[in-house]
């Protein structure tokens, strides 16, 4: 009777044991991408780099897999392995508005000012891409870093009709202003963005800045005590304390 039961257990198992599922190579790359977007999103990079690496050996004419490497390897500063991996994401999936919209982004950090352009500008363009004020933004500043400061001024317009009264749009017009010697424009641009967000250091410091230019001493000596009492210990406020220092202010 034992040796009965002992058969019929091996019989069993020799009847089942090529029926085991198999785990199919994509669905092993799809879980290992989740986990790298999941490490990326909690900023673990090297992490999320191994899991993605992992899914990549798998599928390496995957999109996603190939974007979210350039994601990792921009987090990390690996710049030319970020643009490699972009790149062949719109190799296998074109005019992806997203991944054009990182690579944009990517450039401006390589400070490849006219390739930014060019992207935040088609991207900027693209009907199916959500967030235009974004691109416009980037395109205003790749501009203004290249120092076409009138096509700058023109895309921070074109911003500021999707983001009416976003404060660091018109920060970053006010800036380009001032590289312009537009220091009546910048003031103007700059008390309105104060009033709306007082809390706005950057912006103060710039103000005060601007004031100086204009010779409105006292202005400006009002903004730099706004600074260095609202950060004090930082380097903006040391720098504000300078200032002062200049224009004799004992704050």
């Amino acid at each position: 009777m034992i040796r009965m039961i002992l058969w019929s257990v091996l019989l069993v198992t020799l009847l089942t044991s090529g029926c085991a599922p198999t785990v199919k190579p994509k669905d092993q790359a799809r879980s290992h991408y989740k986990m790298g977007q999941s490490y990326l999103a909690g900023k673990n990079y090297t992490q999320a780099l191994h899991e993605l690496l992992a899914a990549e050996k798998l599928a390496p004419a995957d999109a996603d897999i190939q974007a979210a490497l350039g994601e990792v390897y921009f987090a990390k500063r690996a710049y030319d392995l970020s643009e490699e991996h972009y790149k062949e994401s719109l190799s296998l999936r074109p005019d992806d508005p997203n991944v054009e919209n990182n690579l944009a982004a990517l450039y401006l950090d390589m400070q490849r000012w006219q390739d930014a352009a060019r992207l935040f500008r088609k991207v900027a363009d693209n009907l199916l891409f959500p967030y235009r004020v974004r691109a416009l933004t980037g395109l205003g500043v790749a501009y203004q870093r290249h120092g076409d400061y009138i096509k700058a001024i023109l895309a921070f317009n074109e911003a500021l009709e999707g983001s009416p009264g976003s404060t660091g749009i018109m920060a970053l017009q006010a800036q380009t202003y001032m590289r312009m010697d537009k220091y009546d424009l910048a003031q103007e641009q700059l008390e309105e963005v104060v009033r709306l967000s007082p809390e706005f250091s950057a912006a103060r410091m710039m103000l005060g800045e601007c004031y100086l230019h204009l010779g409105m001493t006292q202005e400006a000596a009002m903004e730099f005590r706004e600074v260095a009492n609202r950060e004090d210990g930082s380097e903006r406020a040391e720098k504000a304390r300078d200032y002062l220092k200049i224009l004799h202010d004992p704050s």
